[in-house]
């Protein structure tokens, strides 16, 4: 299976230009999915379908889902709470509900709602997944979220370390410690063989390895879909720094909504100027980079034949 990821600040066709790429690969007969990660949904708009909240099929070779992310951060807050109430029986004094109730309006919760959603979208059977993402600063963060989890999670590993350190010495002097929960008693653990914690700990550091390495495989790419203006220019730099941090692959850079004249208006010569400044500059920057031309049109296509008509004669 490959992962496309289309990334880009909203308003520049992101979600345009990544449909119109996946049915492109649908009608090459792979079997694709493409996931909307992006709160504004757009992508049924532009299939002409309801996609929303399930897996749906568009065509023979094409399924469609716009995520809901706030029933992705309750589902995420559910299942980490059941862990946490399982793993920290013996410490009845937290009421851990009321902590997850926090973390709901925390920042960050929402990239890493999206990040479970992109893990639960890289175990499916598909030839080809295609991501329209959030706007890009939500996106850069999921991306370097693996790498900065674990680091994070090798200090949570250490001073777990030291906590059954302590215990075990305590446990030496005074014998096993143990907690009576609803009538049963229940060992403290001391040793990291048998401690929930440590395996949950280690469990989500694999996670996070896992998904540090599909992020910077062959098989998994990013596509930039921008525009030629000197400020979307500038992101794209940033966005390109941000891949390289992440070992992450540039595939190509869509700039969208390209000015095409015979004879150029007097009042848009100066942003047919500065367009043409940015494309020379973008080649420059991104030497080994793709860069394709997708010209501004009236009416933003629609459906999945328009959709292929912009495959074939620009995404492509």
């Amino acid at each position: 299976m490959k992962t496309y990821f289309f990334i880009g600040k909203g308003g520049v066709g992101k979600t345009t230009v990544a449909s119109s790429f996946a049915i492109g690969k649908s009608f090459e007969k792979n079997k694709t999915l493409i996931v909307s990660l992006d709160p504004a949904h757009n992508l049924g708009d532009a299939l002409n379908k309801n996609v929303f909240g399930h897996i749906t099929r568009v065509t023979d070779y094409l399924d469609a889902i716009e995520v809901d992310i706030d029933e992705m951060i309750n589902n995420y807050l559910k299942e980490m709470s059941e862990k946490m109430k399982n793993t920290y029986r013996y410490l009845t004094v937290l009421n851990i509900d009321r902590y997850f109730d926090i973390l709901r309006n925390s920042p960050g919760i929402e990239e890493y709602a999206t990040l479970e959603a992109i893990k639960r979208f890289l175990n499916v059977s598909y030839d080809a997944v295609v991501f329209d993402t959030p706007p890009t600063g939500i996106t850069l963060r999921v991306f370097s979220m693996p790498r900065i989890s674990i680091i994070w999670t090798n200090s949570l590993i250490d001073m777990r370390r030291r906590i059954l350190s302590r215990t075990k010495m305590v446990e030496n002097v005074k014998g096993p410690i143990e907690e009576e929960i609803d009538g049963e008693k229940v060992r403290v653990p001391t040793d990291e063989s048998e401690d929930p914690v440590m395996r949950e700990l280690f469990a989500y550091k694999s996670d996070m390895q896992a998904l540090m390495s599909w992020f910077s495989s062959e098989e998994n790419s990013v596509n930039i879909v921008t525009m030629a203006e000197t400020l979307a220019f500038a992101e794209s730099k940033r966005i390109m720094e941000a891949l390289r941090i992440n070992n992450m692959k540039l595939r190509r850079i869509y700039l969208n909504k390209y000015l095409v004249f015979e004879t150029v208006p007097e009042e848009l010569a100066g942003k047919v100027e500065e367009q043409e400044k940015v494309i020379e500059e973008m080649k420059r920057a991104f030497r080994d980079i793709e860069i394709k031309r997708i010209p501004f049109v009236k009416v933003s296509p629609q459906g999945v034949d328009a959709l292929y008509s912009l495959y074939k004669d620009y995404v492509g």
